[in-house]
């Protein structure tokens, strides 16, 4: 009898068995011409078209190849191969199915669920890792990477950054004297975000370039790294991002990170550079005051 599952329930029984399923020798593979098996339960594919209906992406493998033999409707002639399931169709999982599961081979590519008929048949059946599947060209030009791209930057979570000083924040600075400035160094770091829309997965790639300190005064530091946090334990210490107050007063002084944003995209041709963006600026206000010195008289004075 043909194992019938839902895509959906089919995700949430191998999501959590996974380990189990995978680690079960693989009936239906290892004859060479497009997958194989191990103890370890690895399976690969190659090659293929995806196709979108209704929201479902199906794969259909490559003509001649084991995967393609056991997507006939009848099973083979000839003597009963016990091991042998038919009538498969294949329903691939996408980015949702890789995050729940994990990269499974090569990328890119993406988990492929068969739901199959006949003897051997698993239920549900194992998934296996599908490499180089192309969607219909027809299907690609429905989608346009760019717009995916785009998806994919706001997700990466540009965050704003947390302002350090010396003096500290909390103490007022001086006029005349350099304030040490600089940022958290944990903020100082690439950042990756992925969308999809059909067969379309586009990955924005951020890096961060400069940090911009708006002083409050009309003037602005431009930093080209976080910054060097000051160590009091170190009078030697020197740094290439700092500011010298001109005159007193209270201050907002922000920071804010420019990052130089690229993209790039798998199931169709696309990528490149989206230019400098800056992320949200942190905030804080800073009291200037100046030093008073008090005149004593000297040794002998008068």
């Amino acid at each position: 009898m043909r194992a019938r599952l839902v895509t959906a329930v089919l995700f949430g029984v191998v999501t959590a068995g996974v380990v189990v399923v995978l680690g079960e020798p693989i009936a239906w593979a290892g004859d060479g011409s497009g997958g194989y098996s191990s103890t370890s339960g690895a399976v690969e594919a190659s090659g293929g078209t995806l196709t979108v209906e209704a929201g479902v992406t199906t794969w259909t493998p490559p003509s001649g190849s084991h995967w393609a033999r056991a997507a006939q409707a009848d099973p083979p002639s000839g003597k009963p191969n016990p091991n042998q399931p038919y009538g498969c169709t294949y329903s691939a999982g996408g980015p949702s199915a890789t995050a729940a599961i994990g990269v499974g081979g090569p990328q890119p590519g993406q988990w492929v669920f068969p739901v199959c008929a006949g003897p051997g048949v698993i239920d549900p059946m194992p998934p296996f890792w599908v490499t180089g599947a192309q969607p219909p060209a027809a299907v690609v030009a429905q989608v346009n990477p760019v717009v995916v791209a785009l998806q994919a930057v706001r997700q990466l979570g540009l965050g704003s950054p947390t302002i350090e000083m010396a003096p500290p924040t909390g103490h007022p600075q001086l006029v005349g004297v350099a304030t040490w400035l600089w940022i958290d160094p944990g903020a100082w770091k690439m950042l990756t975000a992925s969308a999809s829309a059909g067969p379309v997965t586009t990955t924005a790639t951020a890096v961060p370039t400069k940090v911009v300190w708006d002083m409050g005064d009309g003037d602005t530091v431009t930093c080209a790294g976080p910054g060097t946090p000051y160590d009091p334990n170190d009078p030697n210490a020197t740094t290439d991002c700092s500011y010298t107050w001109p005159g007193p007063g209270t201050f907002e002084v922000t920071a804010t990170i420019y990052w130089s944003v690229s993209w790039s995209a798998q199931g169709t041709p696309g990528g490149g550079n989206l230019g400098v963006q800056a992320g949200p600026a942190a905030g804080v206000a800073v009291q200037v005051v100046e030093s008073q010195a008090i005149n004593t008289a000297g040794p002998g004075a008068g």
